[in-house]
Parts: C-alpha cells; structure tokens; sequence
C-alpha cells in the first residue's frame, strides 16, 4: 500500500488513540502463516526428493498462498473478537493484511525483482523452465530457482524479462516502506496513519489491473497452461490486490475520520 503524501509534512494535531492489534489476532495470523507457507516448503521439499514435479509443486505453493492472503477475514469470524469495538477490528484486519501484503514482498517479490534479470536465460516455454528441475534438485542452495521460478508454472512473465511484469514488481519496495511507515505512525500515534491504506489504495488497484489486463490484451501469450491456470494466474492470486485495497480504503477512512475528531484535526 504504497502513499504518495508525505504525512510528517501535514499540520500536526494531538495525538490519536493508542491501537494495538489483539493479541489473539496475531497469534491466530502468525499460526496460519506458519502453516501455509510452511505447506508451501512441504510442496518445496517434497518437489526436491521427487515425488512431486516442477508444475504441482509450485501451483499447489501458489493455492495455498492465494487462500492465506484472505487471513485478515479471520479478524470478524474469531469468536474471542465478538462483541469488540468495530473500530477495533478494522484496525486488526488492517494490520493482518499489511503483514500479509510485505510478507509477499518480502519474500518473493523484492527477491525475484533483484535477481531474475541474472537467474533466468532464454526461457519462453514451460518445458524451458522444467528442463532446469535436474539442476534444481543438485542441491538445497539450487532451490533458489524453485522459488525464483515458481509463478511461471502458471505465467511465463516470470520468466522471459516481460518490462510490464518486472515494472509493476518494483513497487514491492514501496509497499514494504509504507506498511512499515504506518508501524511507526501507529506507534506513535499520529493522527494520519491511516491515510496510508486510504490514500495508498490506488497503486495496488491499478497494478493489478495494469497486471492482469495487460495479458488478456496480448491475447494471454504468457499464459502457459489452461483456462484453471489461467485463472490462478490472473484472478485467484491477484483478485486481493484488487479488491481488498478498496476495503481497507473504507476501514482507514473510518478509523482516520476517528483519529481526527479526537486528536482535534477537524
């Protein structure tokens, strides 16, 4: 969620309430967090001693991240959260979500956007990319290709130096700036934190339609498997970016419109 207004600039006011996700929140997020992605090293593993090959691993890998991204939905079904401050709960599923988005990020985006221009070489079909999985399967350290590569199971722009793709990828620097911005605006308790998700919600919106219609435009050429893969491709695992941004633009601006009365802003 990236922002384009510096809010250290804007006028100061007093400062906002103090909020803290619930404990039980994070600790239900942290939990199915280590379950999936640890599944999705199962999937890894067990890609690596040969029971499963290149393609199965990584789209059952990519099922399983694209159920886990829907995590912040936990925050109004958990029995302990009923009867809580609806405020309160925006604030939880805000949190989860941005934990969620950086966690992506941080651990395939920002990696593939540093080193994919030198890992991959003349790869345009997937038989290209599954005749690597010998070299995969050398060594633990060859694995980086598995994560590298994984996506391509499904959208060849992983792979072939797509300028679309690879621009669009650069903002997951931006998004982890302004999701650890808002830790420290919330810490703090500054009265614009929230204009983070509100006025950050436009990037991930227009990267994901930019993302996805660019390829139904070219006639889903990168596309490397079915109508299933396709879906998981660009709508499955990108439908979040699109729609959930909106959502957390209205819960920040609930929770802005909030600081701002009792901070004295307005």
């Amino acid at each position: 969620m990236s922002i384009s207004v510096a809010a250290g600039a804007l006028p100061r006011g007093g400062q906002a309430s103090k909020r803290i996700a619930s404990p039980t929140t994070l600790r239900v997020f942290w939990t199915c967090t280590a379950i999936i992605w640890g599944g999705v090293g199962v999937c890894a593993g067990l890609f690596y001693v040969g029971v499963l090959d290149f393609v199965t691993s990584a789209k059952v890998g990519l099922y399983a991240i694209s159920v886990w991204l829907n995590a912040w939905l936990l925050v109004f079904l958990l029995p302990q959260n009923q009867g809580r401050p609806k405020l309160d709960l925006y604030h939880d599923a805000l949190v989860v979500w941005m934990l969620s988005y950086a966690l992506t990020n941080t651990l395939w985006e920002i990696p593939w956007v540093l080193f994919s221009p030198f890992v991959f070489e003349n790869l345009h079909t997937l038989d290209d990319v599954i005749a690597y999985t010998p070299f995969m399967r050398e060594s633990p350290q060859n694995m980086y290709w598995w994560v590298l590569a994984s996506f391509s199971s499904v959208d060849l722009r992983t792979v072939n130096h797509n300028s679309t793709f690879y621009t669009l990828e650069l903002y997951a620097f931006v998004n982890v700036l302004t999701v650890i911005w808002f830790f420290y605006l919330n810490k703090k308790r500054s009265p614009y934190r929230y204009l983070i998700p509100v006025v950050g919600s436009g990037e991930p919106v227009a990267s994901t339609f930019i993302f996805s219609f660019s390829e139904v435009f070219a006639g889903f050429e990168n596309m490397s498997g079915g109508v299933a893969d396709t879906l998981l491709a660009l709508v499955w695992t990108q439908y979040q970016y699109f729609l959930f941004p909106l959502i957390f633009a209205y819960f920040g601006l609930k929770l802005l419109l909030e600081d701002w009365r009792q901070s004295g802003v307005v």
